[in-house]
């Protein structure tokens, strides 16, 4: 059971072998399948009354196959000359023997691209006499003018299969999609490929995580292994209380099972993958109860890919603190996680972990991110990030480079707005979005957040920037910028009003409502006016440098020499009129508010 297998071009699992019941047809042997493709399916498993096994979730993924009509996959190494087929090593004729039953194979394989017999000895001949290398490749078929099929010749090809023929020195090797099934007698692999370095077996038809234990416990050179869109049975629980203990012990159910021998061998699980460094399991129906399970095999993993697993039982996932102690990086793209919290918590304390990679997830908000000491780069891309309140969260890490593209933000804010608060509230980042930051864009992105920061202050509370309450702003930032009240030590306060300033900063909503008229009082102390208050009626949207135009006249004092200052009630302070395309409404203007004539000195 929980075999794989494929059926026109189909892969399912095996979940019944046995007569067909309900048709009474006891002498033939049918297999139950429940389909990776779904729709390829029938029924839930019961046909007719009578259930034959049980798809997950019931399912119509289900389909009674004849079992001489489907494919069981191949070996590891057939695989291999199944892709590559040009000649059989000697290694393979001295322990196998198999020369004339791969060709067989092969051409049993290809049956419908050969027209006859004729043909059939055309492509041995091609095999075994031709002078010039050829590569014979699976898919390596074009369809002539009258709708043959011809096998491609590659030419050129002779320093690949000079390792393919010497595979002892092979150090790299992909299968992908190569319906490899089994592995072989226990160290056949390992003699055969003695140097193997990185191996890629997505997308095949293994049934059984210990198959991947068989296998790497025998290749002792291997460093990158991808299992990726396998579809593996469950492993057996081994006891919560084993893990709690940080303890495995070496019971049957914790060895290693051989297929081939049909028994265990004696070789624990745990650490039977020590050796792999990069370890890729995308697209593999995981779950973190699966994953804790997994880890005591590749205790020293450095690089772990865990893409389009759905991995949000985060209550399930537990490890030995002598676990992922190596791990740097961490892909969790595309697994449902909606809350960072759990990752900080699960994660947070690895020593060595330097890139987190979170995209294509649900994450709308981060807590405040106070783990993950060696974390050097993050990843937040196609995430749900609709207001930049979650940078300030992620500050005081000490990260060199930030992603965070493709988020609802973007779109609101702009890319150059949040670029530049990311590099104002991530001190330490040196690229963003992959564009490293210059020396001045950091200047002059701290002083657009430090203004930023006021601005939405004064917007929030409905105050402008010569009426606020400085202590309240300081309670504000606190919260929602603290990395503004650093700015404001590095740079200075953007607004210098007096922050002790009271009175007209608390004035309500009513009082601070712009006039469209007022009426304001001039004092001239330096002019010909001597002091003696002149109304005038203005427009609270008048500019301030009309207005210096008018009492440039008025007081027969040159523009440039004038200097204003206004005390918009008698309670407030006196405070310099200084703006190039500022109004008299910016400065709160009211009626009988008083403006003050002096001369700018020399």
């Amino acid at each position: 059971m929980n075999k794989r297998i494929v059926y026109q071009g189909e892969k399912a699992t095996v979940k019944y072998e046995g007569p067909l019941m309900h048709e009474n047809k006891g002498d033939e042997i049918w297999l139950g399948v429940e389909w990776d493709q779904i729709d390829r399916g029938k029924h839930n498993g019961t046909v007719q009354g009578y259930t034959y096994f049980k798809t997950t979730d019931g399912a119509n993924s289900g389909s009674l196959l004849k079992k001489e009509k489907v494919k069981f996959g191949n070996r590891l190494w057939e695989a291999l000359f199944l892709k590559y087929f040009k000649e059989i090593p000697p290694i393979l004729l001295q322990e196998m023997q198999v020369q004339e039953q791969v060709k067989d194979e092969f051409l049993q394989e290809h049956q419908d691209q050969g027209n006859n017999k004729d043909q059939k000895s055309q492509m041995i001949t091609l095999i075994n006499q031709k002078q010039v290398k050829i590569e014979f490749d699976d898919t390596a078929f074009f369809e002539t003018m009258k709708m043959k099929k011809k096998m491609v010749e590659f030419y050129g090809f002779d320093e690949v299969y000079k390792k393919l023929n010497n595979l002892e020195t092979l150090s790299e090797l992909s299968l992908e999609s190569q319906n490899v099934s089994t592995i072989g007698p226990f160290g056949f692999v390992g003699s055969i490929f003695s140097n193997i370095k990185i191996l890629g077996l997505e997308d095949n038809l293994f049934h059984s995580w210990h198959q991947i234990f068989v296998l790497v416990a025998q290749l002792p050179t291997l460093r990158e292994l991808s299992i990726s869109s396998n579809k593996l049975s469950k492993l057996e629980t081994f006891g919560q209380q084993q893990i709690l203990n940080q303890i495995f012990t070496q019971t049957p159910d914790y060895l290693i099972y051989d297929y081939e021998q049909g028994k265990h061998l004696e070789i624990p699980v745990d650490g039977c993958g020590k050796h792999i460094e990069i370890l890729v399991l995308i697209d593999m129906q995981l779950n973190w109860k699966d994953i804790s399970l997994i880890i005591p095999a590749f205790p020293k993993v450095q690089q772990l890919l865990l893409c389009k697993n759905t991995l949000v039982d985060y209550e399930n996932l537990q490890f030995r603190n002598t676990d992922l102690q190596d791990l740097k990086i961490l892909n969790l793209e595309q697994t449902g996680l909606q809350d960072f919290d759990y990752v900080q918590k699960s994660f947070g304390n690895l020593p060595n972990l330097e890139r987190l990679i979170l995209n294509k997830n649900n994450l709308i908000d981060l807590p405040l991110v106070t783990e993950f000491k060696a974390l050097k780069h993050l990843a937040l891309d196609h995430n749900h990030f609709a207001m930049p309140q979650f940078l300030n969260k992620i500050g005081k890490l000490q990260l060199n480079s930030l992603s965070i593209k493709h988020n609802p933000l973007v779109d609101k804010f702009g890319k150059l707005y949040l670029r530049q608060r990311a590099i104002a509230e991530v001190t330490s980042v040196q690229i963003i979005n992959g564009s490293e930051i210059t020396k001045f864009e950091r200047k002059d992105s701290e002083i657009f957040y430090l203004k930023s920061s006021f601005e939405e202050y004064f917007l929030l509370k409905n105050v402008k920037h010569y009426y606020y309450d400085y202590d309240d702003f300081i309670n504000y930032a606190q919260i929602n910028h603290p990395k503004a009240i650093e700015l404001i030590k590095k740079f200075g306060n953007p607004y210098e009003i007096d922050p002790t300033v009271k009175g007209g900063y608390t004035q309500t909503k009513q009082q601070l409502q712009q006039p469209q008229y007022c009426t304001i009082k001039i004092i001239d102390h330096v002019g010909k006016l001597q002091d003696k208050p002149t109304s005038k009626k203005l427009m609270g949207g008048t500019g301030l440098q009309p207005v210096k135009l008018m009492i440039s006249k008025l007081v027969n004092i040159p523009i440039k020499q004038i200097a204003l200052s206004i005390q918009v009630t008698d309670d407030a302070e006196i405070v310099n009129m200084e703006g190039k395309d500022m109004t008299l409404n910016d400065f709160g203007v009211q009626d009988n508010s008083l403006i003050h004539v002096n001369v700018l000195p020399e």
